[in-house]
């Protein structure tokens, strides 16, 4: 019987060995294969150099933007802003089982996600935003129990929202945005009670929301804009816990009344614009005392603006334009003392200022136009420090003279006073004291007396519209000057991210029609100062302003000729001078303007033949030339051969002609008076007689 037991226990005995043998090996294993299935990813890579020292001989743990645990399993690679390009179909997720955080945003990586990716068990947090992935999300992404952080954003993932993401209940955080989603949400979508964050912007998302959405009772920020949502927005009760602290609708079809929000006393910012909300702003808006950012614009929002929203003392941004809110400001506006960006604008506002307007010291951008208020601009205390950049208040009913408000303003740049009734001459002060100025727009309003010289002093000034007063005197030639006006402009790729709703914009004239240029403002530099009582000529300095895009002269009293060098405003695109007193011909270098699409000269003095060639060929509308006596040529109907040439085609032929003449009277004279001296003179006359004789003796004897 002990012979069995003997075996037994030596049996025993070589199992534990065994066991206690392959334990260490097993742990290498593990080790070996993630670093395994890191480098065959990485030899799968387009661009991996960022990947340098991952190699077989370095510890997998001392690898950059690895991280191990205490057992020396990879738990976190953080591989973002690498430059990698590839795809992740090859990467072997099984040999990553206490991976918790995946990182690889900001890349170059491409292709479909795999659902291998739905593998890593241990998984808290993936972030593939900022990279080129395609197809949709895989449906095995539901089966990730501990994923806390899933952001997706910024890709060019398509299809339906798979229902299977509703099963992601621990899930607090959700980037999809800027994607190409379509579709309705799930129904399910309620379930997702543990989400603080959800970003589905920019999508093309479609439907109503459920309405249990107010379920999502942990939601702090949710962001829907730029998508195709419809339909009423559920309305939230005192009954639901609302945690949010952001919330936009912005740029959706959502209808009905002002969204009711009660119990949402924690929101910072709100933006429901460009949308289809009507009916009035709930004055329960005015309870929310810790909102910075309010943008109801583009809606069809009517009634007064409630005076509960000057209880908003912490708010910044503000922007209600583009609805049809009535009547007047309340008194208590003044307020809002921590208010920069303020927009009004393209409602039917009404009534004047009040007198402690300037209380709001904070004020960068400022936008009253296309509204009815009246009125003149409150002035400022002694004290007021501008801080204004941007002022529009075109399109209003405001009286009195160029608002004194203004001096000091260092720091502005636009100002857009047009299509109001200010009168009086334009300050001198505004050259050196609103230094910065690139947009001035000035038309359509009384405003008399000359152009003020100090405005050549402007160097940043792009774009002047004076139009539509009763200006005198003449065009300064300072302006020849304007640093900004003479060089083309560029905008930068930075330029470009940085326009928004608040960038500069202009209602200008262009090719005969007001628009309103936004983003591609700065690319534009232009005079108009058509419509006035100008006089005296055209400044030959203002063709050093070769920036010039448009240049509108028209409806005033010029006169002189063109300037000969018209031809070096280069970029000109528009060229107005009509109506004025004009004379002489059209300089032959307006052919250079290879971009010139707009050109009208007519009801002047012109004469001579129309230049030919180039762009100019292409102008062939008659009326550009009208009403000018002297002029001939296509696309005139009618011939230079019967029509009198201008001065300066007439000079060369009448000089060649006064030098035939003046030749002629010298022969005449000459020969006048050298036979007047012959017959009076005896002695020249016998002389000559006597030698006509022997010339004839001698012509006689040869014969």
């Amino acid at each position: 019987m002990r012979r069995p037991t003997q075996a037994h226990l030596a049996g025993t005995a070589a199992l534990f060995l065994l066991l206690a043998a392959t334990m260490p090996a097993t742990t290498v294993a593990v080790v070996s294969s993630e670093a395994d299935a890191l480098l065959a990813w990485k030899a799968s890579l387009v661009n991996a150099t960022a990947l340098s020292n991952w190699t077989q001989a370095t510890p997998v743990c001392d690898w950059d933007r690895v991280h191990c645990n205490n057992e020396s399993a990879v738990v976190e690679l953080r591989l973002d802003t690498l430059g990698l390009s590839g795809g992740l179909d090859t990467l072997d997720t099984v040999a990553f089982p206490a991976l918790a955080y995946l990182d690889l945003s900001i890349n170059h990586l491409g292709g479909a996600i795999p659902a291998s990716i739905s593998q890593l068990r241990s998984l808290k947090s993936l972030d593939l935003s900022y990279n080129g992935f395609n197809g949709s999300i895989p449906p095995q992404f539901g089966d990730m129990p501990s994923l806390g952080d899933l952001d997706l954003s910024r890709n060019k993932l398509v299809g339906n929202i798979p229902r299977q993401l509703c099963r992601l209940i621990s899930t607090r955080i959700l980037r999809i945005s800027h994607n190409q989603f379509s579709g309705e949400l799930p129904n399910c979508w309620c379930n997702l009670r543990s989400l603080e964050v959800m970003e589905l912007s920019s999508n093309r998302l479609i439907g109503k929301l459920p309405d249990c959405w107010w379920n999502l009772e942990a939601l702090q920020q949710m962001h829907l804009a730029n998508n195709s949502f419809s339909g009423e927005f559920p309305a939230a009760t005192v009954s639901h816990n609302c945690s949010l602290i952001t919330l936009d609708l912005s740029q959706n079809a959502f209808v009905g009344a002002f969204p009711l929000l009660d119990g949402c006393h924690s929101l910072v910012g709100l933006d429901i614009s460009s949308n289809r909300f009507s009916g009035s702003i709930r004055p329960q808006l005015g309870d929310m005392l810790g909102l910075f950012i309010v943008r109801l614009y583009n809606n069809s929002l009517v009634g007064n603006v409630p005076h509960q929203l000057c209880r908003l003392l912490l708010i910044g941004n503000l922007d209600l334009s583009d609805n049809l809110l009535a009547g007047e400001l309340p008194d208590c506006w003044c307020n809002l003392k921590y208010l920069v960006f303020m927009d009004l604008s393209n409602n039917r506002l009404t009534g004047k200022l009040p007198n402690c307007w300037w209380n709001l010291k904070a004020l960068s951008f400022m936008d009253l136009s296309n509204n009815s208020f009246s009125g003149k601009i409150p002035a400022a205390v002694a004290s007021y420090n501008c801080s204004l950049r941007s002022l529009y208040l075109t399109g209003n009913g405001f009286v009195g003279a160029f608002p004194p408000v203004l001096e000091g303003c260092n720091l502005l740049t636009t100002l857009d006073l047009g299509n109001n009734m200010f009168f009086g001459v334009i300050p001198p002060w505004i050259g050196s004291q609103v230094p910065m100025l690139r947009i001035l727009s000035l038309r359509s309003n009384n405003f008399t007396g000359e152009i003020p010289l100090g405005l050549s002093q402007l160097s940043q000034l792009q774009l002047l519209d004076m139009s539509n007063n009763s200006l005198t005197g003449s065009i300064p030639i300072g302006f020849g000057n304007l640093t900004s006006m003479r060089h083309p402009k560029n905008v930068s790729a930075i330029d470009k991210l940085l326009w928004g709703k608040y960038n500069d914009r202009l209602g200008i004239i262009w090719k005969g029609r007001d628009q309103t240029f936004r983003g591609t403002i700065r690319l534009l530099a232009g005079i108009d100062l058509s419509n006035n009582f100008l006089s005296q000529c055209i400044p030959e300095e203002l063709t050093n302003l070769q920036g010039l895009r448009f240049l509108n002269l028209s409806r005033n009293h010029m006169s002189c000729r063109i300037p000969q060098d018209i031809g070096s405003l280069s970029f000109l695109e528009i060229l107005d001078l009509s109506s004025n007193q004009l004379f002489g011909n059209i300089p032959q270098s307006i052919t250079q303007l290879s971009g010139l699409n707009t050109l009208n000269v007519s009801n002047n003095l012109l004469s001579g033949k129309i230049p030919i060639g180039n762009q100019i060929q292409t102008l062939t509308h008659p009326s550009i030339y009208s009403n000018n006596s002297g002029l001939c040529g296509f696309p005139l109907n009618i011939s230079c051969a019967t029509t009198s040439l201008a001065p300066d085609e007439r000079n060369g032929e009448e000089e060649d002609h006064w030098m035939y003449y003046c030749v002629i009277a010298g022969i005449v004279s000459g020969l006048w008076l050298w036979f007047g001296m012959l017959f009076t003179i005896k002695s020249w006359r016998c002389g000559f007689l006597s030698f006509v004789d022997g010339m004839q003796c001698k012509i006689m004897k040869k014969l």
